[in-house]
């Protein structure tokens, strides 16, 4: 009886840690999962306004395990202070559109179009 008992509780104990395991795997995808969305659609909502569809922005979105707030940091060159800031808010209002507790990162650098021209 003493065998079998061991045999009933590593068992258990096998099927909670597979459960565990399942449970951790699915709360990282759901998570990856938000972040592509988030992602996607401030790329797409930034690609949809003509003024900025030529500049070098990329929006990247990270959601935390415990799912709030989301970061999206902004990333890129832009050649003038007035479009830093019109990327800031579009991606601020696309972004608070699809989740309210989102904190948008300015990773933005201003260059003068002379400089980007001469690197390129």
């Amino acid at each position: 009886m003493g065998s079998f008992a061991t045999v009933l509780v590593l068992l258990i104990g096998l099927l909670v840690v597979i459960g565990a395991a399942v449970k951790i795997y699915d709360v990282k995808r759901k998570r990856e999962i938000e972040a592509v969305h988030l992602q996607a659609q401030v790329s797409d909502a930034l690609l949809r306004d003509s003024n900025l569809y030529s500049l070098a922005v990329t929006p990247t979105a990270h959601v935390p395990w415990s799912g709030t707030p989301a970061r999206l940091e902004i990333s890129g060159r832009v050649t003038e202070p007035r479009l830093r800031e019109h990327v800031l808010q579009l991606a601020e209002k696309e972004a608070q559109r699809i989740r309210p507790d989102v904190v948008v990162v300015d990773r933005l650098r201003i260059e003068d179009e002379v400089k980007v021209a001469r690197v390129a």
